[in-house]
């Protein structure tokens, strides 16, 4: 965790703990420009703010494309974008940062872009998160070592409030989801024939390769949901997934039950919606596996390079490909280092689809779910 503080301390900053420090009216920006997982796990530090400071302007600066992420947070009062990544967009939103005359800015991001962006604000404090330990990157990039996280990234994430006296525990995060999504949602579920909690959504691909699980194994998992659960099945993914899904759909058997390429097909707050009426979701470490999560989807998750310790599984299941060289990376990479990826391979369908049955067992209320 970082802090800068401008013109002094806060008045009333709690040496350890305490009451909150009292904010100008002027409020606090809270900083996350990207991606679809990173930006849902901010919401419990947003949560933590307005129970803070429950009367106070709260902002979120975020790309454009992710917007719909946070546009439905009721404890959000406003959300900046940033448009493209010319020279001119960012200059634009510097300019509009410096006069709202934000009191407190947390950098949730921290790389150049969001310390300019905080910069730019001219706020009195400035706070922003501590990605890992140094040790942990110095393991895993030079030395090539497993790497453990230490604690969760929500944790890491609500570490930043130290300075303001906020000091919660962590949290699972939620995603809202406006009423015009919502409606769209529905929209698409009649026309589609499929009921809420009657169908699985399966999202094959992830943004780094070696985090996609054999394709040809989510279709056994598929299959099985809908000939052993009478599941309808609901491919998501981007635009870049079409393809991919494509393949998955060819891969399925599923009988009688529907199998719907939604690939591509819905903005960020329909899939959201989308996930949140689903029985049951089963992917990647991705950002459509956070989203599920957050909107309470019971969530089958499947890992090899990265380490699932960074998330909270405790509702749900995780399906690890735990190796001696297991997590290689903080990320994911395009390929493996040690050219075998036994990480993914060696997980078999059976044990995803023996992990999605038993939680279905083990949530059944979640048919009631509202």
């Amino acid at each position: 965790m970082t802090t800068r503080v401008r013109g002094g301390e806060p008045e009333g900053a709690p040496a350890d703990g305490g009451s909150a420090v009292p904010l100008p009216q002027t409020g606090i920006a809270v900083v996350r420009l990207s991606s679809i997982g990173d930006i849902v796990l901010t919401e419990p530090v947003v949560a933590a703010l307005r129970q803070a400071y429950p009367d106070a302007s709260i902002s979120f600066i975020v790309k454009s494309r992710y917007r719909e992420l946070v546009d439905a947070d009721p404890h959000i009062t406003r959300v900046h974008e940033l448009r493209g990544s010319s020279p001119g967009e960012l200059a634009g939103l510097c300019s509009e940062l410096r006069a709202c005359r934000y009191s407190s800015v947390v950098d949730l991001h921290r790389n150049q872009r969001s310390m300019l962006l905080a910069a730019c604000a001219r706020s009195s404090i400035v706070t922003s998160y501590r990605k890992r330990e140094l040790g942990d990157s110095v393991r895993v990039r030079f030395g090539r070592r497993p790497f453990r996280a230490s604690k969760l990234l929500v944790e890491r994430y609500l570490d930043s409030l130290k300075p303001f006296g906020i000091r919660p525990s962590a949290a699972r995060p939620t995603l809202s989801v406006s009423e015009e999504a919502a409606d769209r949602a529905r929209d698409r579920r009649e026309r589609w024939g499929l009921r809420d909690r009657s169908y699985a959504a399966v999202a094959p691909a992830a943004l780094w390769e070696t985090k996609r699980w054999p394709v040809e194994r989510f279709g056994e998992v598929a299959t099985g949901l809908a000939r052993m659960r009478g599941l309808d099945i609901l491919l998501v993914g981007s635009s870049a997934d079409r393809e991919l899904a494509r393949t998955l759909r060819s891969a399925i058997d599923a009988g009688s039950r529907r199998v719907i390429n939604a690939a591509g097909e819905t903005g960020l707050g329909e899939l959201a919606a989308l996930l949140g009426s689903a029985r049951i979701f089963v992917g990647n470490d991705s950002g459509p596996m956070h989203m599920a999560m957050a909107r309470r989807t019971p969530t089958v998750a499947v890992f090899g390079p990265t380490d699932p310790g960074q998330f909270d599984f405790s509702d749900d299941a995780v399906v690890y490909g735990d190796l001696p060289c297991s997590a290689c990376s903080f990320y994911g990479t395009r390929a493996c280092r040690l050219k075998h990826w036994e990480c993914m391979r060696g997980i078999g369908a059976q044990r995803v689809l023996d992990a999605a049955l038993e939680l279905l067992e083990r949530r059944p209320g979640d048919e009631e779910r509202p």
